[in-house]
């Protein structure tokens, strides 16, 4: 059986059923270098899958750390602002309030490079997202059809979420797609 004519199901299942990757590649007939490749890419485009499947509950997690980020920093804002009018009252024992400045300072830093990172993973998202819709709408307006064929062969490849439909040229969604 030539490397075209088997599925990534039917590898998935005939190594899920105890066979080795040298019984698989005996079986349809391809070298064992070829089932790794296989394999290989089939466990990127699981990853791949994973990665777009999570990428709202991700979203949703930065944008709650968010929220929990924006907290933390009034908090630190406002001890911050509290230790500098002690520290500089009369009386007020400066050199103790001098640490508890430069740790409060230190804190916000390592807050707005949280911030940052998140911003970033969000950005990062976004573009994906909207590279993914880019790509599929220039498909389909240059041919309908074709686009249905890929976007199948994606959901079979497991690289593209099961529900996802193209959109029309009206701007809804194709029903039958999904």
């Amino acid at each position: 059986m030539a490397a075209s004519n088997f599925t990534d199901d039917a590898l998935r299942a005939h190594l899920d059923a105890g066979h080795s990757q040298a019984d698989a590649a005996r079986h349809f007939g391809v070298s064992e270098p070829a089932i790794h490749q296989r394999l290989k890419r089939m466990r990127r485009l699981t990853s791949q899958v994973v990665a777009l499947e999570c990428a709202n509950e991700v979203i949703d997690e930065k944008l709650s750390a968010t929220a929990r980020l924006e907290r933390v920093q009034r908090v630190i804002d406002e001890e911050l602002a509290w230790a500098v009018q002690e520290a500089r009252r009369d009386g007020g024992d400066r050199s103790a309030l001098a640490d508890v400045i430069l740790k409060l300072a230190g804190e916000v830093r390592q807050q707005l490079n949280l911030q940052l990172s998140i911003s970033r993973t969000l950005v990062d998202l976004r573009v994906v997202k909207e590279f993914h819709d880019t790509v599929v709408d220039a498909i389909r307006e240059e041919s309908p059809e074709a686009a249905r064929r890929i976007v199948a062969r994606l959901k079979e490849r497991r690289a593209l979420r099961p529900t996802v439909e193209l959109p029309t040229l009206s701007g809804g969604r194709d029903a039958d797609l999904a």
